[in-house]
């Protein structure tokens, strides 16, 4: 797996190198637009300070002998300055050695002329422009005065480039030097923004196998904080399913104790029976036992599938109407054994949607007829409404069974909790299981009794989705 300290620092150094490559190449193009104009007018400023200095052309041609001898002693009077930097002083004496001039009369006679001028064969052009001369590139400058003198300066091309690449090469030096303590730089500085995930690792790696507690926040960067989040809540469901795992075995072992004791004592007394009919009562009860046994184990993996934190990310739009329909007709066959009529409401809101998870809307309303059709006597009704009202929808469940006392109608949401009395066997859950379902979608559950006769009603309030496009998207 790739290094962030590696990928962070490599792709750093890379947009410097490029930034630096960058500034390279403008210095070396600016550089040399800059540069070339001050050389020139250094050749422009040598002009004109010689016209100015031999104005009088009697005095010119007179002085002429001696202004070739103090030209050529400039080298040599600059040695006796004091400057305490030696390169510096050698560099403007190889400068002055470089930049060279002669002047000449109206009638071309030569009047002054520096130490190492070039002889040149052929007039130079008027203005700037390059001659070689004996093989030697030259920049050259012709200055015609007002008297026709003609002065011409001389620059080698050798040394303008020297200048202009030493400037350059100096710059380039500099910036390629600053490069590795830079990029030393960045390491240090990313590495120490990358403590802080360091220390969570460790904090990690050292926990035991069972410690979901969250992970603290403390000095921990904006930037990290996120995963750090996700982490803590991927703990927190790991905890919820461990709680939701263990309470499945506890539930399990308490409540498949009895029945298959129950069914250890019917296959005792199976064994010692001596007739047919007596064999066949026994293995009758064992088979009612494995049914009992087996809804239990049911209820039980419908209650642990019901949990909250199962379904808080699997919600979708569910069409509670096709809901009601689609478990109605899944019971019509039991009801139509014993007689017992179901009926849905005419009107029912065919647009009815709701935000929620659909195998436990279907858990929900098959729990509800369920227990409607086990509790109600034969030949009775089961009227099964489904209503809109505002920003809700109403579902209601109404049986002509014994009911349940008003006394009791909070305790049979709890998980195993039956009424003394009925004669129908049950684990407690089936309540206890829609009661959950409720919870989930942010709904309410009532029971009441049932207007003018026995019964029970449940009545199950549902929010509506304030709006539908958010909760697609």
């Amino acid at each position: 797996m790739r290094s962030i300290r590696q990928f962070l620092v490599a792709n750093l150094l890379i947009g410097v190198l490029f930034a630096t490559n960058l500034a390279i190449l403008s210095n070396l193009y600016f550089g040399y637009k800059t540069i070339r104009p001050h050389l020139d007018a250094q050749m422009v400023i040598m002009a004109y300070s010689l016209d100015a200095f031999l104005q009088d052309e009697a005095y010119a041609t007179k002085h002429a002998s001696g202004v070739n001898a103090r030209v050529a002693h400039f080298s040599t009077a600059i040695q006796s300055f004091p400057y305490d930097d030696q390169a510096y002083l050698d560099e403007l004496h190889r400068s002055l050695d470089n930049i060279q001039f002669k002047v000449f009369n109206h009638r071309g006679q030569l009047l002054a002329s520096s130490p190492n001028a070039p002889k040149l064969n052929r007039a130079a052009p008027m203005g700037f422009g390059t001659t070689t001369i004996h093989q030697e590139k030259w920049r050259t400058f012709q200055l015609v005065t007002k008297k026709n003198r003609r002065i011409v300066i001389y620059h080698p091309h050798h040394t303008r480039l020297y200048i202009e690449e030493n400037a350059n090469t100096k710059a380039i030096i500099i910036i390629l030097l600053t490069i590795p303590p830079l990029g030393l730089f960045l390491w240090i500085i990313i590495s120490r923004s990358l403590v802080s995930i360091g220390q969570a690792s460790r904090e990690i790696k050292q926990r035991a196998h069972n410690n979901l507690n969250p992970i603290s926040t403390d000095n921990i960067p904006v930037e990290i904080k996120p995963l750090i989040a996700e982490i803590n809540s991927l703990f927190d469901r790991l905890h919820s399913n461990f709680l939701r795992e263990s309470r499945f075995a506890a539930d399990a072992a308490h409540e498949l104790k009895t029945p298959l004791a129950a069914l250890k004592t019917h296959v005792q007394v199976a064994q010692s029976m001596r007739t047919a009919k007596e064999i066949k009562t026994c293995l009758d009860k064992i088979n009612q036992g494995v049914d009992r046994a087996n809804h239990t184990i049911d209820q039980l993996l419908t209650l642990s599938r019901t949990m909250p934190d199962v379904h808080m990310n699997a919600h979708t739009l569910v069409p509670l109407s096709q809901v009601v329909k689609q478990v109605i007709a899944e019971h019509a066959p039991t009801a139509l054994k014993r007689d017992i009529a179901l009926s849905l409401n005419d009107q029912l809101p065919e647009d009815a949607v709701i935000f929620g998870h659909d195998i436990a809307l279907q858990t929900l309303m098959n729990n509800l007829l369920d227990n409607a059709i086990r509790y109600s006597p034969d030949q009775t009704e089961i009227h099964v409404k489904l209503m809109a009202d505002h920003d809700e929808y109403i579902l209601e469940v109404v049986d002509q069974g014994p009911g349940i006392p008003q006394a009791l109608r909070e305790r049979v949401f709890e998980r195993f909790y039956r009424v003394i009395g009925t004669q129908q066997t049950g684990t407690g859950l089936g309540l206890n299981i829609v009661h959950q379902i409720v919870a989930l979608h942010k709904g309410r559950i009532t029971l009441d009794s049932v207007d003018g006769g026995t019964g029970l009603k449940v009545r199950v309030t549902l929010p509506r989705p304030q709006d539908i496009h958010t909760h697609i998207d």
